[in-house]
Formats: C-alpha cells, structure tokens, sequence
C-alpha cells in the first residue's frame, strides 16, 4: 500500500540516524513505497534534507517548548519533521501537518503521546516568527561562541571546533554553505554533442542552463529536472561538481595514455578523460563496491564510452603486473568528505571525531600500494572532498617523505582560472568560493 511522504520521511530519518548509511541510499529503498498519484517525491527530499541540514537548530528551538527532553528517536523525529513543515514548507497547510504528525505519534509511538505532540506544534505555529535568542550570540571566542555556532549552524560540537582550528577566518562561511542547496553542474559529453547544442536540446525540453565561466564543457541548471530528459538518456551530460571537473581538467588526459583511477565510481572521471582523450587513452576504473561497480557500467554505456575498463578490486591491495605500468594514476581517496555536507548533510550527524583519524589509515595503505603502479616520469595525482589537513596536506608529505623516488608538482600550474585556488602547490577549494564549487583538495606528484 502507498504511502504518504511524511510516513517514507519518517522511515528515512529513523534509518539514517540509527544505521548511519548515506541518506541518498535510504531514499532510494524506500522510495518504492510512496504514493505515486500525488507525486510527493519532491517533498521527500525537501524534508529528510531539510531536518537533516538544522537539526541542531530544529532541536534547540522544539526544547523551548518541552520541559522535558524527548528520548524517543522516532518520537524526536515526528516532532523535528513536524517543526520543519510548519517552518519552511509553505506547501503544506500546517494544521495539516500537526494532524499527521499527531497520528503518526499514535501509530508510533503511543497514543497517550499524541496529546503532547500536538500540543507542542500547535504552541510553535500560534508562536511563528517570533525572534529566538541563542545563548552565546555575539561571543568572538571561548565554549558560548562553540555553543552558540552549533547550534546557529547546525554542526556538532566538535566540528565547530575543527573547523575554527583549522580555518579560523572562513568557519562561519564554511558552515553557513554546508547548509545551502547545493547547484546542480552537468559536464557536457563531447563524445556526443557540443555545450551549444546541448544548450539548446535542454531548453527545448523545459531545463533552463548557463555556461559557466572558464569551463568550455561546463554547464549550470537554473531550472528545471536535467535527469528526466531525452537529452540524459541519449547520453548527452552527465551530472558532475565543478570541483571534479577541475579534476579531470588537471590530470589532462592525452590519447593512447595508461590511466588508472582508483575509487572510480560513480564514474565521472574516468569518463572525463575518455571524452579529453577522444576515446583514445587506455583506462582502468578500479572499485571495490560490487553495487557501485554496476552503476558505473550503467553510466558507461549510456555515455558510449568505450575505452574504460572497469575492474572490481581494493587499491590496499597490490597488483604486480601493474607495477611501473601507468602515465597517470589519479587516486580520489574515501575520506571524511566535509567539503561536500551541503550534498550530504547526513555527515554532520553520522561521523565521529574519532572516525576522522581512521581514514588517514586507509588513504595511507592506498597511496603507498598504487604508486608502484606509475611508470618513471608518470604522474600520481591525489585528491579528496574533505577539509581535514591530516587527510590532504599532511597525507601527501607523509607520502612524499617515504617515497623519494616522487617529487610535488604545482597542482594548478599556470592556469589562471585557479589562481585564487592555490594553496603552496596544491588546489584547494573551501565551501563558499566565488564558483560555488564543492570543498576539495589535488595534488600532483610526479615519479622522478
């Protein structure tokens, strides 16, 4: 039987916050259920993402009105979807709202309960628009102003402190985007068409683009559903950050290259340079995740590429007919991803300070396994989402210092577009930037 979208919502959140999975990856298994007649998947997404993105402050404000904090997950959750759609989504009548999120309390959560529920949102509506104040407003330093920006921003405790450690004048920047929607940028199939006919193609079929500065095969949506298209299923674009496409502009693919991407799919860059390289360089996608893996192929095919092969394997793991084999290996390494929490807003509540030092582990075993893959004079080009230094800067020179046969390149070079991105010789870019492109870090080394 379908459901409501409140009642999927519901489903999504319990599953995120106790599981801690992607949320991306719960909405895509529970989807199935929704009532279809009314179309609600929009909604879906604009509430689980929507909760997601403040809970901090969705709690804090709910706590004004309870004197007694709810333990119940699932009843937090009723309440926290309940605040939202009073709060923000403007098309749903709110008493209509109340009325499911008290009957969802007694399907839930228990009947007597549902007094309290309604009594709760009935008092945030009548009180709507009223000015809060967050204790620690106007502190410059010290444990109110940590207070006081998680809740404001929505971000544990510890990250608020992360990121005024590490990037003290560009905290509040850094977090005030990760609670943004993010933009949309297709990367144009120059397999297939050019950015002007594509322009045209999608237009024609109600999506309104715009080029985007500096980036020929770049395009940005300002209206519209670019996936449900006839111009998507031709393989004409696929949906790629900006961030990832400087990337693949970076490693600058040439024909008849051996190029080896580690951490392939969804498949985005391996796909961008067999497009730079006209079809002609010999490249190998490498993936351990059997589901991701198959998405990857999927995409392959409606793009036409055919100069990929894709490869089922953990890059910790060597391969010695692979040694001294590669011009290129670009090694795009799981990590912490705070650089793309607008994307993933999940990431705030489902990573853990001690999670952070784990990951410098793995990208360690990686690098020192995959290395052995590029030939002398060949290029070892490493990047991440994250903003964590001990992910990006200080997993390079750890690198560097135990590999002497690789020296650091310039990562932008002399490209002028990136300038502004430059950090020593590294790219990095931090949330909020003038291009709106996602946190990221490259840097390019090369085998002597």
């Amino acid at each position: 039987m379908a459901k409501d979208f409140r009642e999927i919502s519901l489903n999504i959140l319990n599953d995120v916050f106790t599981t801690h999975r992607w949320a991306k990856e719960s909405i895509d298994a529970n989807i199935k259920d929704i009532d279809e007649e009314h179309r609600d998947i929009r909604k879906v997404y604009e509430l689980v993402y929507g909760v997601l993105r403040i809970k901090n402050y969705i709690d804090f404000y709910l706590s004004l009105y309870i004197k007694k904090p709810a333990n119940d997950p699932v009843l937090q959750n009723i309440l926290r979807m309940g605040f939202y759609q009073i709060m923000y989504m403007d098309s749903i009548p709110p008493y209509a709202a109340i009325d499911v999120s008290v009957e969802m309390t007694k399907h839930h959560v228990h009947h007597k309960t549902s007094g309290f529920v309604n009594a709760v949102l009935r008092s945030i509506l009548r009180e709507k628009g009223r000015g809060i104040r967050i204790k620690g407003e106007g502190k410059t330093e010290g444990k109110e102003r940590v207070e006081y920006l998680s809740i404001k921003y929505s971000f544990e405790k510890w990250m608020v402190e992360f990121f005024l450690k590490n990037y003290k004048d560009d905290a509040e920047r850094i977090m005030a985007t990760a609670n943004e929607k993010p933009p949309v940028f297709l990367r144009v199939n120059t397999l297939k068409t050019d950015t002007d006919t594509l322009k045209r193609e999608l237009k024609a079929q109600g999506v309104e683009t715009q080029n985007v500065r500096g980036y020929k095969n770049a395009l940005l949506i300002q209206h519209g559903d670019a996936i449900k298209t006839g111009a998507f299923e031709a393989g004409m674009f696929y949906v790629q950050d900006l961030a990832s496409q400087t990337l693949g502009e970076l490693v600058d693919a040439h024909k008849d290259e051996a190029i080896i991407d580690i951490g392939s799919a969804p498949g985005g860059k391996a796909a961008f340079f067999a497009m730079d390289s006209k079809g002609r360089a010999g490249i190998v996608a490498v993936e351990p995740n059997e589901v991701r893996l198959k998405m990857m192929e999927r995409n392959f095919v409606r793009l036409g590429i055919t100069n990929v092969e894709v490869m089922k394997h953990d890059a910790t793991v060597d391969i010695g007919a692979f040694h001294d084999r590669a011009d290129k290996v670009i090694v795009d390494a799981p990590c912490s991803a705070l650089g793309v929490i607008r994307r993933h807003p999940e990431k705030k509540w489902c990573l853990t300070e001690a999670e952070l030092k784990e990951f410098p582990k793995l990208q360690t075993a990686i690098l020192n396994t995959v290395g052995k893959w590029v030939k002398k004079g060949g290029e070892l080009i490493y990047s991440t989402c994250t903003l964590n230094p001990a992910e990006n800067e200080a997993m390079v020179e750890k690198f560097l210092e135990k590999n002497e046969g690789f020296k650091l390149l310039d990562a932008a070079g002399e490209n002028a577009k990136l300038k502004s991105y430059k950090s020593g010789k590294y790219f990095r870019s931090l949330p909020g930037n003038r291009d709106n492109m996602d946190g990221f870090f490259i840097a390019k080394m090369k085998r002597k």
